[in-house]
C-alpha cells in the first residue's frame, strides 16, 4: 500500500510541476506579447512596406513603354496650347499589364519563388526580415543575440490601381503635366505571435513633361488618333 501511495504521490507531484511550468511559459508568452509585440509589429510592417515598394519599383522598371505615346499636346498657329489629350487605350493597357505583373511578382515573393519578370528570388523562403530576440532588450550587448523572429507577408487580394493625371503651374509661364500609376496593395504581416493587416498605396510617375504656356483645356483619358 505504501508503494502505491508513493507512486501516486510522485505522479501527482510531476503533474503539478508540469502544470506550473505550463503556467510560467504561458505568462512569459503573454508578457512578451504585451511588451514586445507592438514593437515587433511596427518593425514587421516597416519591412513589409519596404519589400512591397522595392518589388513594385523593380518590376515597373522592366516594363517597356514610350511616354511620348501616352499624351498629345495641341497648339494653334500662335504656338499656344489649345488642349492636352491622354490616350486612354494605351494608359489602361499599361495599367492592366502593370497590375498583373506586380501581382505575380508579389505572390512569388511571399512564397520565396523566382520572380517571373526579373528571374530573381527576392526573399528566400518568403522571409522578409529576421529580428533577434535580443533587439527588444534595448541593450547593446544583447542587441543582435538570441533566436530570430521571422517576418513574412501574404497577399490578401489582387493588386488594384488607377491612372492619375494632373497639370499644374511650374515656374514662369510653364505647366508640368504628370501621369502616374497609383497602385494599391493589401497584405498580411505575419510573425510567430500574430497576424495583422497592412495596406499601402504607391504613386509612380510614368510621364512627367514640362510645356511652355498655360493649358486652357485638359482632357484626361481622351482617345487620340494615330
Amino acid at each position: 500500500m505504501k508503494k502505491v501511495r508513493i507512486k501516486r504521490y510522485k505522479k501527482g507531484k510531476l503533474l503539478l510541476l508540469f502544470i506550473v511550468l505550463l503556467l510560467i511559459i504561458f505568462q512569459m508568452i503573454t508578457a512578451f506579447h504585451h511588451t514586445f509585440e507592438p514593437q515587433l509589429q511596427a518593425i514587421a510592417k516597416q519591412h513589409t512596406g519596404f519589400a512591397i515598394n522595392n518589388i513594385v519599383k523593380e518590376v515597373l522598371s522592366d516594363m517597356e513603354y514610350k511616354s511620348e505615346d501616352l499624351l498629345r499636346v495641341e497648339r494653334n498657329s500662335a504656338n499656344q496650347i489649345t488642349s492636352v489629350e491622354y490616350d486612354s487605350a494605351k494608359l489602361n493597357a499599361l495599367l492592366y499589364s502593370a497590375l498583373n505583373t506586380i501581382d505575380e511578382s508579389l505572390l512569388a515573393a511571399q512564397d520565396g519563388k523566382k520572380d517571373p519578370t526579373t528571374k530573381e528570388v527576392f526573399y528566400e523562403d518568403g522571409i522578409l526580415y529576421e529580428v533577434p530576440i535580443g533587439y527588444f532588450t534595448k541593450t547593446y550587448l544583447f542587441y543582435d543575440k538570441g533566436p530570430k523572429v521571422k517576418i513574412r507577408m501574404k497577399m490578401l487580394n489582387d493588386v488594384t490601381g488607377e491612372i492619375k493625371t494632373e497639370a499644374k503651374p511650374y515656374g514662369i509661364n510653364n505647366t508640368m503635366i504628370k501621369i502616374s500609376l497609383v497602385i494599391h496593395v493589401d497584405a498580411q504581416v505575419i510573425t510567430f505571435l500574430s497576424v495583422s493587416e497592412y495596406k499601402t498605396k504607391m504613386e509612380l510617375p510614368i510621364v512627367i513633361q514640362v510645356v511652355n504656356g498655360d493649358i486652357p483645356e485638359i482632357t484626361p483619358y481622351a482617345l487620340t488618333n494615330n
